[in-house]
């Protein structure tokens, strides 16, 4: 391969990287949520009134909240933008 295809190559792979690292911490809230949503279900049916659901839901919007959620997030961004932009240029 040809140095210029292996950039373009290795971005791609960065952003991939980047996309699973984002898709991780996602799935960690969505987790927390979807067991938030269990014990929410759960209370309803036996007629209890509590706050269980309360720790998960609010252990999901830190999770969102973080600086490690915001930095991957942002991260996933720039190496989305600069594989587009390298493929971009070497298309034209």
């Amino acid at each position: 391969m040809k140095r210029a295809t292996n950039k373009g190559a290795l971005a791609t792979r960065e952003a991939h990287g980047a996309l699973l690292e984002l898709r991780a911490i996602v799935e960690a809230a969505a987790e927390r949520v979807h067991a938030a949503e269990f014990e929410a279900v759960r209370l309803a049916l036996a007629g209890e009134e509590t706050e269980a659901a309360q720790k998960p839901l609010q252990a999901a919007v830190d999770t969102l909240r973080s600086p490690s959620f915001e930095a991957a997030l942002s991260q996933a961004r720039d190496k989305m933008e600069t594989a587009l932009a390298w493929h971009r240029g070497a298309h034209n």
